[in-house]
């Protein structure tokens, strides 16, 4: 497949805000693009992901990512996910199509579904522009289909979170180089401790281990929160390309809660962002559950917005991806 052509097809998907800020955006794509693209066809890859996985589904062609036709003469490129790598949660997940981002192109996705029928894929998963999680988005709903935002992109730029004046808590606070191990087990106590105040947090609230914050801690970009010489929480991010944008992700963020709710968050934030290695179209994002209103509230005060959303779109007859 010739990738301009997907670059394209992502185009119609990307959020002005994203082509706006980076002339380079086509580039950015490609090469988040890429990767997917290349396992296309890779039976070798998808035989290992068939063998990790123990479902019985034999053709490994089955579980690499495929490009498929839809009605018409529009194309998706899609593979088969499980949410949480829980066997009971699979979906399709659509990676590039030529279908348009609102209802009449999701009542076209639809078909992928019976392409992975030997999965009983429950929803599929799609990037939309925008914030679905508002109650105008109820729009793009295909008829007899249904829209949840599974995650939204939060992206605001290095250099304007790094140029807005202090928050009045920003000298309370100083960031500390830590380790994964460390840092992983700070984590993993405060969201215990958040989801036992508040279980609905469960659906969101997935601690970062010592693993996923290595590439963090490998760019020097893994902190403690010290406040007033207590440890407070964790914050790091690293350098991840991806949707278009280009700059850093946010992989933790949390503070304790006797630190939560007093303005630290914000500060936190701003100490990051300074000390981001940053060109001038980078970007600070992350992904936040829609649940997760603290979080979104605090990434909106330091300069962040929400620019696209990961969704499941459940056709009409299929059982939907479960909220935890």
């Amino acid at each position: 497949m010739d990738h301009s052509d997907v670059v394209d097809a992502l185009g119609t998907w990307t959020p002005d805000t994203t082509k706006d800020r980076d002339p380079a955006w086509r580039d950015a794509l490609a090469g988040w693009v890429g990767p997917a693209l290349d396992l296309v066809g890779d039976a070798a890859w998808g035989a290992m992901v068939r063998d990790a996985v123990g479902l019985p589904v034999a053709d490994p062609l089955a579980w690499a990512n495929r490009r498929m036709d839809l009605p018409g003469d529009g194309w998706a490129v899609a593979g088969i996910r499980f949410r949480g790598r829980d066997v009971e949660k699979p979906f399709v997940d659509v990676i590039a199509t030529t279908a348009t981002p609102d209802a009449a192109g999701l009542d076209d996705l639809a078909v992928l579904m019976d392409h992975y029928a030997a999965f009983a894929p429950r929803c599929l998963r799609v990037h939309l522009p925008g914030d679905v999680s508002t109650p105008g988005a109820a729009a793009a709903t295909p008829r007899g289909a249904t829209l949840r935002a599974d995650l939204l992109v939060v992206a605001g730029g290095v250099d304007e979170i790094s140029a807005q004046p202090p928050t009045r808590r920003y000298e309370d606070v100083t960031l500390v180089r830590t380790s994964p191990e460390d840092a992983a087990g700070l984590v993993a106590s405060v969201c215990r401790e958040r989801i036992a105040d508040q279980p609905a947090s469960a659906d969101w609230a997935t601690p970062a281990d010592a693993e996923s914050l290595a590439g963090a801690d490998e760019q020097g970009l893994l902190f403690e929160v010290v406040v007033a010489a207590t440890v407070a929480g964790v914050v790091a991010a690293e350098r991840d390309d991806s949707y278009g944008l280009t700059g850093f992700s946010v992989q933790e963020i949390v503070l304790d809660a006797g630190h939560r709710g007093r303005g630290l968050g914000t500060a936190t934030g701003q100490h990051l962002a300074r000390a981001l290695p940053a060109s001038p179209t980078d970007v600070l994002w992350g992904h936040i559950h829609p649940g997760n209103r603290a979080s979104l509230a605090n990434a909106r005060s330091m300069g962040r917005q929400v620019v696209s959303s990961l969704v499941w779109v459940t056709p009409s007859g299929a059982s939907g991806m479960p909220e935890r």
